[in-house]
């Protein structure tokens, strides 16, 4: 993991290393702080998932005032606003299987009117992939916008995960409103491909939602994930939305918000594309499959939905590369 970056991504950040030390490629990431219930539920949960690994139950911390803690130089983006923790927990023990952050994802794609924004370490999810091909067979869904790193980290995941993002990505580009769908990487202005690690979903400008949850198969049901989200009501609420959004996507770009703000296309992917032969953002490219990355995909083995699945998808892919009969 990168430690060091900025936004700016600059090509001769001297502070990008590993913890070791070591050079480190560019890394674009994102967090959310809360405070208030927020953050009372969530210390909640980390207690929970913290006993459930080790056994060994935390104290809560004692009663304060969060204003003394909060960061002078982290000025916040909204106040007094509600927000909702969407988990994955797969099944274990007594424990019931929750598959929240799926649910989140499917209901907002179908309540988008006009623009899906999304930044994904993988965009590997049929379900997913499903639900947003739904939205492109209606001739005014939404635009539908997804970042994602030009290749997975590590060999065995670019396989596993590429694989199964070109083939999500030939099956939206074949849906009649195809042309409203595009899949980006960043680069640095001097062409060096960023790592997006992010985990980010922005509909519209009432809808706001970070956390660790992939577009993968996993995070709906095999893994374990958090993701904190928030509905704008307000006109205020919904510019900062918007601000946000705008803001991630000047920053891939290379480009002041404003001057993306000035282009006259009211269309997001227009804006891009008017934008990105400055460098910035770079069209994923679809490489052809071979057989063994066509199998790898057809089992999920290395992106399971449920933990049984993943022993059986095992097997499948066994069978398939010994010729087992």
């Amino acid at each position: 993991m990168a430690t060091g970056d900025t936004r700016g991504h600059r090509d001769d950040n001297p502070h990008r290393v590993t913890p070791w030390g070591g050079d480190c490629d560019p890394w674009h990431d994102a967090s959310i702080a809360v405070d208030g219930e927020a953050a009372k539920a969530l210390g909640e949960l980390a207690r929970y998932r913290w006993a459930t690994a080790t056994g060994k139950k935390l104290a809560p911390p004692p009663p304060g005032d969060d204003t003394d803690i909060w960061p002078e130089d982290l000025p916040p983006d909204f106040r007094t606003i509600p927000v909702a923790i969407a988990r994955t927990l797969p099944k274990y023990a007594d424990r019931a299987e929750v598959r929240e952050i799926e649910r989140l994802y499917l209901d907002v794609i179908g309540q988008a009117r006009s623009v899906i924004y999304m930044e994904s370490q993988y965009f590997a999810c049929r379900r997913i992939a499903e639900a947003l091909a739904a939205r492109l067979d209606e001739p005014e869904g939404p635009e539908i916008v997804v970042i994602n790193p030009e290749s997975a980290d590590g060999w065995l995941e670019e396989v596993a995960m590429s694989t199964a993002r070109t083939r999500l990505c030939r099956f939206l580009l074949k849906r009649p409103g195809h042309a409203r769908f595009r899949i980006y990487y960043p680069v640095t202005p001097g062409g060096t491909p960023i790592y997006v690690h992010a985990k980010i979903m922005i509909v519209d400008d009432w809808f706001l939602r970070v956390g660790s949850s992939n577009l993968n198969n996993r995070s709906m049901g095999y893994d374990t994930e958090c993701d904190v989200a928030l509905t704008a009501e307000s006109a205020d609420e919904r510019r900062r939305v918007v601000d946000i959004r705008d803001s991630l996507v000047a920053e891939h770009l290379n480009i002041p918000v404003g001057e993306l703000r000035s282009a006259p296309e009211p269309s997001l992917i227009a804006r891009i594309e008017r934008f990105r032969a400055k460098g910035g953002l770079v069209p994923l490219d679809l490489p052809e499959q071979t057989d063994a990355e066509k199998d790898l995909a057809d089992t999920e083995l290395l992106d399971p939905e449920k933990p049984l699945r993943f022993r059986r998808n095992f097997g499948r892919w066994l069978r398939r590369s010994i010729k087992i009969r």
